[in-house]
């Protein structure tokens, strides 16, 4: 029979040296894994009001220029600062930022809107850490 011992002498420190090796590489790994975003939240963006009243989301394409106000929440109700807001469609577009608040003030001038019955803004809002929002039907514009 073979009684060669040699092997085995350092087993046991290897063993501890590998151990603690594997334990800080998973370590290491956490870390890195719960700092990433992995799912995006998600937020919805909505017109408050026209000219600071609380009326329909419809605009007339009468030359006038109007101040659309709108509002970006999380889903849990709160505020999302800081995100991009675009209205856009029927060769014309705006864009604001939100305050804290959530709120944005977007300046639309109807001189520009080419529509001749009827159409649509589209609503795009995008902020970090949220899945983007977009509503194609978000504001109905009406020509003369």
């Amino acid at each position: 029979m073979l009684r060669d011992e040699t092997a085995a002498v350092g087993l046991p420190i290897r063993m501890v040296v590998l151990t603690i090796v594997g334990m800080v590489g998973l370590a290491v790994m956490i870390m890195f894994i719960s700092d990433m975003t992995v799912v995006p939240k998600s937020m919805h963006a909505n017109i408050i009001g026209i000219d600071n009243n609380n009326i329909s989301s419809v605009i007339y394409a009468n030359g006038s220029v109007y101040n659309i106000t709108v509002e970006v929440i999380n889903v849990d109700g709160g505020p999302v600062e800081r995100a991009t807001i675009v209205l856009y469609g029927l060769d014309s577009s705006a864009s604001g930022l939100t305050d804290g608040q959530g709120q944005t003030l977007i300046s639309i001038d109807t001189s520009t809107i080419d529509v001749t019955c009827e159409g649509y803004l589209k609503l795009s809002a995008r902020s970090e850490g949220f899945a983007d929002y977009q509503n194609d039907f978000a504001l109905k514009v009406v020509g003369n």
